[in-house]
């Protein structure tokens, strides 16, 4: 199932100059395992992730952080939707049901997807089908992104301007797919023994990819 933890909390690591991505990404594959930085189409924005393993057993989350980081001066970005084309959709990628506020988000898809299969792949349901109670979103015209910070304010034409971290984590251990039975509901399950690839993206057109694999076996033999 899916958790999404308070954008807030437990997270200090912070990329600010060139230098400092060399020793980030040493202490984050220290403790996190693989990392990626991607830039987008805004210069000064960076798209970072986290993945806390390469491999996990059949039932076991992978932890995933992902952040867009302004390495610049405070800055209004404008909305772009220019979200990957996965399967042949536009997809406008999520953290959770109700993330429409957020300007990055995930799809895991199985196997190990490269960037020119992207377009082919079908992305897995990671949330449970149904109605989710999710506060009032409010048209999002853009982004004001303080400067060398993930820290925002969520800029829409008609309502006030609202202050938002630009940083998630959650954790995964499977996904959604309809049932056998007669009344078309839908069944949870774990990630079954595989490959599988996490494309992670923003709104402003980066997007990257992750890799991680799922074993039916103890993972120290």
């Amino acid at each position: 199932m899916v958790k999404e933890f308070p954008r807030r909390k437990g997270y200090k690591t912070i990329v600010v100059v060139v230098a400092a991505v060399v020793i980030i990404s040493a202490i984050s594959l220290y403790y996190w395992g693989p990392f990626s930085l991607s830039s987008n189409r805004e210069s000064q924005l960076r798209l970072t992730y986290f993945e806390n393993t390469g491999t996990i057993l059949s039932g076991q989350n992978i932890t995933l952080t992902i952040e867009v980081y302004n390495t610049g001066p405070t800055s209004i970005f404008n909305v772009s939707d220019s979200w990957p084309m996965i399967g042949g959709d536009n997809n406008r990628m999520l953290i959770s049901p109700c993330s429409f506020d957020l300007p990055y988000g995930f799809a895991i898809v199985p196997g190990y997807v490269v960037n020119g299969s992207v377009i082919s792949a079908k992305p897995l349901n990671l949330w449970s089908p149904g109605v989710y109670n999710c506060p009032v979103i409010y048209p999002v015209s853009s982004y004001e992104i303080t400067g060398l910070s993930d820290h925002a304010y969520i800029l829409s034409p008609s309502n006030p301007s609202i202050p938002i971290t630009l940083i998630s984590t959650v954790q995964i251990d499977g996904y959604w797919a309809p049932s056998i039975s007669i009344d078309g509901s839908s069944q949870f399950h774990y990630f079954p023994a595989g490959e599988y690839t996490v494309i992670v993206a923003d709104e402003w057109g980066a997007a990257s990819l992750l890799h991680f694999q799922v074993s039916s076996m103890s993972l120290s033999s």
